[in-house]
């Protein structure tokens, strides 16, 4: 799945062919998050335990004031 492509949100997905479908696995609770630059900005991937066994993603961009003030926390 090419993640850096994906719009920001929440994403499920399913396996379609034709009239045919299949629930993808759930996404491992321990996967590290994908990360990549979209026009400069920070932007991540991760899977979200919250769904159960639902396949999701949540795509979005790094807040970076929030990101700057946990790297100057002791």
């Amino acid at each position: 799945m090419p993640v850096p492509e994906l719009s920001a949100g929440l994403w499920t997905g399913q396996l379609r062919l034709g009239d045919w479908s299949l629930d993808l696995p759930p996404i491992p609770g321990n996967l590290v998050p994908a990360k990549w630059r979209r026009r400069g900005l920070p932007w991540f991937a991760k899977p979200v335990p919250e769904r159960g066994q639902e396949f999701a993603l949540q795509v979005a961009r790094v807040d970076l004031v929030r990101a700057v003030t946990r790297r100057l926390k002791p």
